[in-house]
This record gives structure tokens, C-alpha cells and sequence, in this order.
């Protein structure tokens, strides 16, 4: 391994986090950053650098023989299916042996954690709930701990609620409904902590599990500086966007308009698991699936799922002193801070407008 420029692999950077990985590390300028896509139409975000991006779906074998090739650190952030979560991983390590791979840092998630409330360390017990994401993440990290254990060294992270520019499920999604006036939760159900870590506190935290010695086979909860409840942090948003005072709705009539769309939204989530390519298919050939599919997505969106409840109403501090005593990792990103930074990037967009 080169000592000045290490060559690092980043999975999944055209999503949220890898994506910010690889900007993060270009700006760093002390590293060869390759990223890998599982399709070349994610990589619009990371296409303004001069960098060659290389074709990577986990659930084929040679093309991560290809990738890996004279890599020296991976940094796994891809996400999928729960097989591309937990068979991806394993194909995806056993091609870092073959080829020598200095190090491996695998995000994972606080989700293996369930339900638990109060502190959460990093010794809280795993549970499966029967969620895909968080029980094919517990799978995916027993395989990491499998490859540890042989030899490889793997470094697990377990990010909390990370917002930021980009971020989907936790910025764009919740300034989408703040904006069209649809936050269906009453405040009493948002009393929960949120435990907010902006992606670039998320970023820091990579960088030290990749470059920290004598750590390998561990995992380290990643949190923000803060414990805000979820209420605090909804009302931060849409002040910072500039949006109308929030009116939150009776409790009865929330949980009415939850209970219908739910069935709805466990059919969606099982067709696209189930049939993800053939969806994905139709979507780019068809107007009118188009249509439909963003129709349907915008609808789910708006109203609170029952996971949403459980989550906006339980009280957890996810700990990091583990992160802070063996990797120094010191949050730096305050949700003032957090916050104002992605409503810019949200009006940038368009995402909303503020208000005249």
C-alpha cells in the first residue's frame, strides 16, 4: 500500500453517503478514491470530478474481482435488497481477502438494535423484529465478524438518524411534507429523542475507522452531538425553510388516515423487494408507470407509516463513548447548524421555497 495515496473502494457511491464519502476524500486530496456504482445512472452526483468510476453490483462475483483489484481500503456503504445486504457483503469481503485488502469499513445501523430504549451501547443486544433492513443488517454483520475473525480486518459502524444534503428518508422526505403542509403526526407522538449525526460527522467517523489501529472485528455506534426529540428537530426544519407555523392534526385522525394507507404501502415495499428489477424496467420504459409510481410514492410519503410512531415516540440515547475513547471521534455538526445547512441545500434544489 502506498503510504501517501492509498487506493480506497467505495461501494454504493452513488447513494446518499457514499456519495458524500467520495466527495469528502477528493477534497481531502490524500487518497486514490475509486468509486463503485451498481448502475452507471446513479452517478450523476460524483460525475463533475475527474474520476473513473467502475461497475459493481455485489451479486456478481467478477465484477467486484474487477473492483477490488489493488484496492488497499473499502468503505462498504452499499445498500439493497435484504440479499444484496447480507450475500453483497459476503461476496464483497471474501474478494477482499483474494485480493489483499488492507481494511474494510462496513456501515451497518442502529436498526440491529430493535426497539431497545434508554442507552444504547455498543454491547446492547442485537434484535430482529422483523423489519428487512435492520435483520439483514444483524446478518451482514455476522458475516463481517465471520471475515474478522478469518483474518480480514473489518471495522463495523452503526450510523444513527444521518440527515444532511441528499439524505432522502431524513431531509428530503420530511421538508417534501412540511412543505406541502401533510406533517400527520400530533406533537405528542414526535416525543421521542432523535438522534440526529449529519453526514459529514459520519464521514469523520470513516475516516478514523479506517486509519485507527488495533481495532479490527469492532463496532462503534456513530451519533451527532445532540439528543433533540423528534418534534424539535421537525419544527427546526420547517422554520429554517421558512414555512407556515406547523398545525398538527388530532391524534384520532392521524392514526385513522395511518391504519388505511397501510396495506398499501406493505404491498409496494413487497413488489419492489420481490420484483425489483422488472419494476425498475417498466419505470424507465413506461410514462404512464412513471406516473403512477411517483403518484403512489408521493401518497405513502405523506402519511406516517406505524414505524414512524414507534420511532418518533421512544426515548434512546444511542451512546458513543466507545467511538470516543478508541477511534477519538468528537461530533462537531449541531442540528442549528445541521439544519441550516440542508434548508439551503433543499432551496437550492427547488426541493421548497421559503415563504414571501
Amino acid at each position: 500500500m502506498s503510504a501517501d495515496r492509498p487506493r480506497v473502494l467505495v461501494t454504493g457511491a452513488g447513494g446518499f453517503i457514499g456519495g458524500r464519502v467520495v466527495e469528502a476524500l477528493l477534497e481531502l486530496d490524500r487518497f486514490e478514491v475509486v468509486p463503485a456504482l451498481r448502475r452507471w445512472s446513479t452517478a450523476a452526483r460524483i460525475g463533475r470530478y475527474p474520476i473513473d468510476p467502475v461497475q459493481c453490483d455485489l451479486m456478481e462475483p467478477d465484477q467486484i474481482a474487477d473492483a477490488v483489484a489493488g484496492i488497499d481500503w473499502i468503505i462498504h456503504c452499499a445498500v439493497g435488497s435484504p440479499e444484496v445486504t447480507i450475500e453483497g457483503t459476503r461476496n464483497l469481503l471474501a474478494a477482499a481477502v483474494e485480493a489483499g485488502v488492507a481494511r474494510v469499513v462496513h456501515l451497518s445501523t442502529i436498526d440491529v438494535y430493535g426497539r431497545a430504549e434508554g442507552t444504547i451501547t455498543e454491547e446492547t443486544p442485537h434484535a430482529v423484529t422483523g423489519r428487512a433492513y435492520g435483520d439483514s443488517k444483524i446478518e451482514a454483520e455476522a458475516v463481517c465478524r465471520d471475515f474478522a475473525e478469518r483474518g480480514l480486518e473489518v471495522v463495523i459502524l452503526r450510523p444513527t438518524i444521518v440527515y444532511g444534503p441528499f439524505s432522502d428518508s431524513w431531509t428530503i422526505q420530511f421538508a417534501e411534507r412540511l412543505a406541502q403542509g401533510s406533517w400527520l403526526l400530533p406533537k405528542e407522538a414526535c416525543a421521542g429523542t432523535c438522534n440526529l449525526v449529519h453526514v459529514d460527522d459520519l464521514v469523520r467517523g470513516i475516516l478514523l475507522a479506517l486509519q485507527t489501529d488495533g481495532i479490527s472485528g469492532r463496532a462503534y455506534n456513530i451519533n451527532g452531538p445532540e439528543r433533540p426529540t423528534w418534534q424539535a428537530y421537525v419544527e427546526a426544519l420547517n422554520q429554517a425553510l421558512g414555512l407556515p407555523d406547523l398545525r398538527p392534526p388530532p391524534a384520532a385522525s392521524a392514526k385513522s388516515k395511518t391504519r388505511l394507507v397501510e396495506p398499501v404501502r406493505r404491498l409496494v415495499k413487497a413488489a419492489f423487494y420481490r420484483f425489483e428489477k422488472p419494476v425498475v424496467a417498466v419505470y424507465q420504459r413506461s410514462r404512464l408507470a412513471r406516473g403512477v409510481m411517483k403518484w403512489t410514492q408521493s401518497t405513502l410519503r405523506k402519511v406516517p407509516s406505524p414505524a414512524e410512531y414507534d420511532l418518533y415516540g421512544r426515548a434512546v440515547d444511542v451512546s458513543t463513548e466507545r467511538a470516543e475513547a478508541e477511534l477519538r471521534y468528537r461530533p462537531r455538526v449541531t442540528m442549528e447548524a445541521g439544519v441550516d445547512l440542508s434548508a439551503k441545500w433543499l432551496r437550492h434544489e427547488g426541493v421548497v421555497r421559503p415563504r414571501a
